[in-house]
């Protein structure tokens, strides 16, 4: 299957997964300004080596982190652009877990068109970062 057809059935799937969410209906979803990591360790390592920089150094270390592919920062406005399911579980390892999300980013390209791309992603962080939202 190509790489498209991957992602299609991706967007499929959660589009499935949101039709049969009923009003009111509780799913996860991330809490701002958190780090996404490859693995368990890796969040655990990033989080020590945040701890330990002050406010400016942040910036270059959350850089730092992001050019080795180790781990991605979550700003608020990439927590808007996640879609419904959420952030599902699909693995845990102590209070780590492993999550995936489909974010949706639209950019403006002339007056009436836009360019829409969607991204699967999949990484560890805290089971803390995780909060509840309802479906309206």
């Amino acid at each position: 299957m190509s790489k498209v057809g991957t992602v299609a059935m991706a967007v499929l799937s959660c589009a499935l997964a949101t039709s049969s969410a009923q009003a009111g209906e509780t799913f996860s979803t991330l809490k701002e300004n958190i780090f996404i990591c490859v693995s368990p360790e890796a969040y655990d390592e990033a989080m020590v080596r945040i701890r330990g920089v002050n406010g400016q150094a942040f910036d270059e270390l959350r850089k730092e982190l992001g050019e080795k592919k180790q781990c991605m920062f979550v700003d608020a406005e990439m927590v808007e652009n996640i879609m419904a399911p959420f952030a599902v579980v699909l693995e845990r390892n102590g209070s780590k877990v492993q999550i995936q999300f489909i974010v949706t980013f639209r950019d403006r390209i002339e007056f009436l068109h836009r360019m829409i791309n969607r991204y699967v992603l999949v990484g560890w962080t805290d089971e803390s970062n995780l909060t509840p939202r309802k479906i309206l």
